[in-house]
């Protein structure tokens, strides 16, 4: 492969339409495979090959599903009738019972 057939970091996030910085973001995750040119170790320069811009285009590629429709809205289970206790009147027929038993003959 050629040096010249190789895309720099610009060109190929130009061919993405992304941004430079998310391109790198890829790059460094190695969702993105890069070409080392050259013999520096501290500032690769790297290179990209069409072929792998393709291939990660390819692996971004999704298919949204269709929304699953939602049940109505859920109700709670009716509870049997049950009696109406009045608190206050057993309380005080309590009282008036506790009462008459305590009143001397």
């Amino acid at each position: 492969m050629i040096e010249s057939d190789l895309l720099t970091a610009d060109e190929a996030a130009k061919l993405l339409r992304i941004g430079r910085w998310t391109f790198d973001d890829h790059v460094a995750r190695g969702d993105i495979a890069y070409i080392a040119v050259g013999l520096g170790e501290k500032r690769i320069r790297k290179r990209f090959d069409p072929e792998d811009i393709a291939r990660f285009r390819e692996q971004q590629r999704r298919v949204e599903c269709p929304p699953q429709p939602t049940q109505g809205r859920r109700r709670a289970a009716k509870l049997p009738e049950s009696e109406i206790i009045d608190f206050k009147a057993l309380l005080a027929e309590r009282r008036a019972k506790r009462q008459k038993g305590n009143q001397r003959p």
